[in-house]
């Protein structure tokens, strides 16, 4: 093997692909990426064996070949190497590679003994999804995943694709956030649940690219399949049925109150001070009479705190129990300047959402007093 790329245009790949690389495995080739050429152009490739990551950039290819050489110290060597282009050949398993400035060698294992990767089919069914707004949508809903392991479907995030749109839902059976997207291809519905960490780093990774992403389900091999640009991203896929969770979603309301997102995170952090001392609980009393919010804790051992604010305010006073950790994910991961809240009592379902938008929501079940 023998070629020539742009310092760059490698370092980028090598960021995307280590993603993929395990920090521990029982598996030492894991710890390698895959270097190979494939028709005039480099393939850079890992995978932990639950996702596998592939991505090509341009190349000057004069010998066909294959190596992979350990991932962590050839990504710290060409992201400090300064812009340039790279030379670099194979011999014996070991890979050489000069710069300007510089020569390095890396010892390798034989591509041979690396695992067989998948590929995305040409002729598969797929939908396309916009890389921006798939990376917010999933931003805004993985934080209400679980990580009990023993309970690996809410670890997960949910994506039921029917018609023209996708929900992506996510819960760790005390909060629920549902977001929908609309996309656009005729074909047949399918749900899959994707491992809520993984579908960060997937929708990150695609986040900037200049095309669609095109998004499938590999039901034989339990894979969730994305691709885009020069990106190819395969992940494994958990089991299970999702629960029956639009049950939980309340319909109509005993409250709703509508407020500033700022006052209301503000009055939150400060009473949170008092509330993380003791149990991490904080009550919020809503007085539609005077149109008042009043978010409150109490530390037998710290003392109390008490903040106000106002809202437009319907319905009846009450007042309801939170878990402030709860309230303050989804105040930091849900960017807006007024927050519609509704719910039926202060032992129902609480819905939370941007008052400018109808595709969201984020349901927290509320503490007994």
């Amino acid at each position: 093997m023998k070629f020539s790329c742009l310092q760059e245009n490698l370092s980028k790949a090598l960021q995307i692909v280590t993603r993929a690389v395990p920090t521990k495995s029982s598996i030492p080739i894991l710890s390698n990426v895959l270097l190979s050429t494939d028709n005039g152009r480099l393939k850079i490739s890992a995978t932990n064996l639950e996702t596998a990551i592939t991505t090509y950039i341009g190349a000057s290819v004069k010998d066909e070949g294959a190596i992979t050489v350990p991932a962590k110290i050839l990504k710290e060597f060409v992201t400090t190497l300064p812009p340039s282009t790279i030379e670099a050949h194979l011999e014996n398993d070991t890979l050489f590679i000069t710069s300007q400035k510089t020569k390095s060698k890396f010892r390798g294992n034989n591509a041979n003994d690396y695992p067989e990767l998948p590929t995305f089919p040409e002729k598969a069914d797929h939908i396309l999804l916009d890389p921006q707004i798939f990376n917010e949508a999933v931003s805004i809903v993985a934080f209400a995943s679980g990580s009990d392991t023993s309970r690996p479907i809410f670890t997960g995030i949910y994506l039921n694709f029917s018609q023209d749109k996708i929900i992506i839902t996510s819960t760790d059976g005390f909060r629920l956030s549902e977001k929908i997207i609309k996309t656009k291809k005729d074909i047949k519905d399918f749900s899959t649940i994707i491992p809520a960490k993984t579908l960060l780093e997937v929708a990150k990774v695609f986040s900037t690219s200049s095309e669609p992403i095109k998004f499938c389900i590999n039901e034989e091999g339990n894979l969730a399949l994305f691709q885009a640009e020069d990106t190819f991203i395969a992940t494994r896929t958990i089991d299970g049925n999702y629960l029956d969770y639009k049950r939980i979603i309340p319909e109509g309301h005993q409250l709703k109150a509508v407020f500033s997102s700022d006052d209301f995170i503000e009055a939150v952090r400060l009473t949170n001070i008092f509330a993380k001392e003791g149990n991490s609980t904080l009550r919020i009393r809503f007085d539609p009479a005077n149109s008042l919010i009043k978010i409150s804790s109490l530390s037998e051992e710290t003392g109390e705190h008490e903040s106000e604010i106002t809202g437009e305010l319907d319905g009846d006073l009450l007042e309801i129990a939170f878990n402030s950790k709860y309230l303050l994910d989804f105040l930091n991961n849900v960017k807006t300047e007024k927050i519609c809240f509704t719910t039926n009592g202060n032992i129902s379902a609480c819905i939370l959402k941007p008052q400018e938008q109808e595709d969201f929501i984020h349901i927290i079940m509320p503490l007994q007093i």
